[in-house]
C-alpha cells in the first residue's frame, strides 16, 4: 500500500510491451466506452487517494523544519568539504 514510483516506472515498461496490449485488448473486449471510461477513472482515483494516504502518515526523506532547503545546503555543503577542500589542499603543494 502507499505511493511507489517503481510502480510507474514498471507500468511505463509494460506499456511498450505489445503483449501487454493484447492482453489489455482482450480484457476490454465487450465492455463499452463508458465502462472503460469508469474502470480508468476509478484507477485514477484510487492513484491520488494513495498519494493523499501515504502523504498523511509517512514523513518523506525531505521533511524537516527548514523544509527543502535544508536538504539542498547540507548537499552543498557535503559536496564543498569533499571536493573542493581536497581540490584546494592539492594545489597548495
Amino acid at each position: 500500500m502507499g505511493f511507489h514510483f517503481q510502480q510507474y516506472i514498471a507500468m511505463a515498461g509494460r506499456a511498450i510491451n505489445p503483449v501487454q496490449w493484447t492482453r489489455a485488448w482482450r480484457r476490454m473486449e465487450g465492455k463499452s466506452a463508458t465502462e472503460v471510461y469508469r474502470d480508468a477513472l476509478a484507477w485514477t482515483n484510487n492513484q491520488f487517494a494513495q498519494i493523499s494516504r501515504a502523504s498523511q502518515y509517512r514523513a518523506w526523506w525531505w521533511q524537516n523544519p527548514l523544509g527543502m532547503g535544508l536538504v539542498l545546503y547540507g548537499t552543498y555543503k557535503a559536496w564543498h568539504m569533499i571536493y573542493m577542500v581536497r581540490k584546494q589542499k592539492k594545489s597548495f603543494t
